[in-house]
């Protein structure tokens, strides 16, 4: 049987997901609450960890984790690269190719979201890449119903042939350092993402595009 703390952080969880799921909360107010209720919890009823920290020591210490802030950052980078406008040039580029040929444009961004989720964690690259694909397809008439799906897609296999593509690579592998497990470099498992990514890569330009509805652009 699961000891009461965690017990209610159990319950806690599940509160916090239904709260996700229902909408009727905005998802700020949600994770406020929840981080409150993890400080009266442990602040009135406190733990004791096996290394000599406070369960509230234990929670809000991940605030300061190197991995935490390493997202930080990166979401902070992908944002100036919108904000600066480094990325128009790459738009217009895409815009002649997607005008030129619908396919070889899906391709291409495709490679490019791909590439960039690698070295950029993926969030941010798919926040980029959203409203330069929406202006795309109303640029080009192709709808942004049968790109926005395959592209979030090789957002994820790129972001997840590298350490720093996904903030879950950069948890575990920074967890799994702390646990003392030999370092594991940025390209360690490349190849076999790439290996998925060449498999990946001709369904989601030729055959995902087909089976996904066309919705006007406008909607």
């Amino acid at each position: 049987m699961p000891t009461p703390h965690a017990a209610a952080t159990i319950a806690l969880t599940i509160a916090t997901f239904i709260l996700f799921a229902s909408g009727r909360v905005r998802i700020e107010v949600v994770c406020l609450m929840l981080i409150s209720c993890l400080a009266l919890g442990f602040y009135f009823f406190p733990l004791e960890g096996d290394n000599g920290l406070t369960g509230i020591e234990i929670a809000f210490g991940g605030f300061g984790h190197e991995a935490v802030i390493t997202i930080c950052c990166l979401m902070i980078l992908g944002r100036g690269l919108v904000s600066t406008g480094a990325l128009e040039p790459a738009t217009r580029l895409m815009e002649r190719l997607w005008r030129r040929s619908s396919g070889l444009g899906l391709l291409c961004t495709l490679l490019v979201c791909g590439g960039m989720s690698m070295f950029i964690n993926d969030t941010p690259v798919l926040i980029l890449a959203m409203p330069i694909l929406l202006n795309l397809a109303a640029r080009s008439g192709y709808p942004a119903s049968r790109t926005l799906m395959p592209v979030n897609f090789a957002i994820l296999i790129g972001g997840m042939a590298t350490t720093i593509g996904t903030s879950t690579n950069l948890l575990v592998v920074s967890l799994a350092e702390d646990l003392g497990v030999p370092p594991i470099g940025i390209f360690d498992f490349t190849g076999i993402a790439l290996v998925a990514a060449a498999v990946a890569l001709p369904y989601l330009w030729l055959v995902m595009p087909r089976l996904l509805p066309a919705v006007d652009n406008g909607l």
